[in-house]
C-alpha cells in the first residue's frame, strides 16, 4: 500500500474572489477584473506591458515564464506585507495547448492539469514561482489563465488552484471564476444548502466570531461534516459494489476506499454515480492519472509510467460495474479520462 498521498487539496472550504481579496496586495484587485472582463476573448500575445488588456494596471499581468509571480518592489503598495502569489498562468513553449487538455465540467466549469515549473537536471533552482503558486493552492488565492493557440493566446479567465498531484507535478486549476460561478458558489467545499438545520446554526456561530482562530475552526466543523457524507458515501459504494474492488477483486473492507470519479468540490459529489469502490492503492493511481477507466466499455488503461509494475495484470480488463442508478456515470467517466490522457501526454513531455 501507498502511504503517502498523491493529491493535496485547497482545504478552504468556501473558495471565493471576496475572501481572497484581503490576502493579497491591493494590486492583485483591478488585475483580477481584467481576466474577468477578457473571459473567454482572444489576444495576439501575452499581456507584459502596453498591451490593451494590460493597459492602465499597476501590475504586470504576465511574464515570459509560465507561471507569473509579480515583483512586490515593483508595486505602488510594496506588496503591502502580503505573502507571495502567483498572478497568472500561461502554457509556454512553441508546442501549442491541446484543447483536450481544457476539460469541460456537467456544470459548466471547466479544470485544466497545469505543470508545475522544474530547474532543467543539473540546474540550481532560481525559481520560485511553483512554490509561489502552491502558497495560491494553500490559501484559495486565484490566477488567471491564458493558453496558447494558433492565434496567440485564449483567456480562459480567472480560476482557483484546487488540488496538486506529486505523481504527475501538476497543479489542477478550476475556473472560470466571475459573478455567475460566485453566485452559485461553485467553488465551496460544502454549501449551506447541503447542511442540516443543525450544523447550519453552528456554521453561523463560528462565522459570528471575530477572533484570529475562527477561520481554522471553521475549517475543522467543515472537515468533520465532509468525513461524515464521506462515511456515508463509502457506505453506499460497498453496497453497490458488493463489498469488493472491480479491478483487483479485494474483498476486504479496510483495503477498500470510495474513490471519486469527478473530485469536485460540494456534498453533490457523494452520489454514488460519481463513485468506484476501489482497493486503496488502486484508488491512489487512479487519482494520480496513472490508471482510468474507458467509459461506455469500463475497460482498464493504464498509464505506460506502470509497464514494468505488477499492475499491468490489470491492464486491458472490463470491469464489471454496477447497473441502473448505482452504475458510474459514463459523462464523469469520459472528463476523468480526457485527464488521464492528458496527464499521459504531459509526462511524455
Amino acid at each position: 500500500m501507498m502511504s503517502e498521498p498523491f493529491i493535496l487539496d485547497c482545504d478552504v472550504y468556501a473558495l471565493s474572489l471576496e475572501r481572497a481579496s484581503g490576502l493579497v496586495p491591493p494590486e492583485f484587485l483591478p488585475a483580477y477584473q481584467r481576466f474577468i472582463d477578457y473571459e473567454g476573448c482572444q489576444i495576439p500575445r501575452l499581456p507584459r506591458g502596453e498591451e490593451e488588456m494590460a493597459r492602465g494596471l499597476d501590475v504586470k499581468l504576465a511574464s515570459q515564464r509560465g507561471i507569473h509571480s509579480p515583483n512586490y518592489d515593483s508595486l505602488p503598495s510594496l506588496g503591502a506585507g502580503k505573502r507571495k502569489y502567483a498572478l497568472s498562468i500561461h502554457s509556454e513553449g512553441q508546442a501549442y495547448y491541446d484543447d483536450k487538455d481544457v476539460v469541460t465540467r456537467p456544470d459548466g466549469t471547466w479544470i485544466l492539469d497545469y505543470k508545475a515549473h522544474r530547474p532543467a537536471d543539473g540546474k540550481k533552482p532560481t525559481d520560485q514561482s511553483t512554490s509561489h503558486l502552491m502558497n495560491n493552492l494553500d490559501d484559495g488565492v486565484p490566477v488567471g489563465v491564458m493558453i496558447r493557440n494558433k492565434s496567440g493566446y485564449a483567456v480562459l479567465g480567472l480560476a482557483f488552484v484546487e488540488q496538486y498531484n506529486t505523481e504527475t507535478d501538476s497543479f489542477t486549476i478550476h475556473g472560470p471564476v466571475n459573478a455567475q460561478t460566485e453566485a452559485d458558489r461553485k467553488f465551496y467545499l460544502i454549501r449551506d444548502s447541503d447542511l442540516t438545520q443543525e450544523e447550519r446554526q453552528e456554521l453561523d456561530r463560528l462565522k459570528a466570531q471575530i477572533t484570529a482562530e475562527r477561520d481554522d475552526r471553521i475549517r475543522r466543523f467543515v472537515t468533520s461534516v465532509v468525513r461524515q457524507r464521506q462515511d456515508s458515501f463509502r457506505k453506499a459504494l460497498l453496497e453497490a459494489y458488493n463489498g469488493t474492488c472491480p479491478v483487483t477483486h479485494a474483498d476486504v473492507n479496510e483495503a477498500l476506499q470510495a474513490a471519486h470519479i469527478d473530485r469536485y468540490r460540494g456534498s453533490n459529489s457523494q452520489v454514488v454515480s460519481n463513485g468506484i469502490l476501489l482497493r486503496a492503492d488502486i484508488h491512489s493511481l487512479y487519482d494520480a492519472n496513472l490508471l482510468s477507466i474507458e467509459p461506455e466499455t469500463h475497460i482498464l488503461r493504464l498509464s505506460h509510467r506502470l509497464d514494468s509494475s505488477a499492475y499491468r495484470a490489470f491492464a486491458n480488463e472490463q470491469l464489471k460495474m454496477p447497473t441502473g442508478k448505482a452504475a458510474p456515470d459514463d459523462e464523469l467517466l469520459e472528463m476523468q479520462y480526457k485527464r488521464f490522457l492528458a496527464a499521459q501526454k504531459s509526462m511524455a513531455s
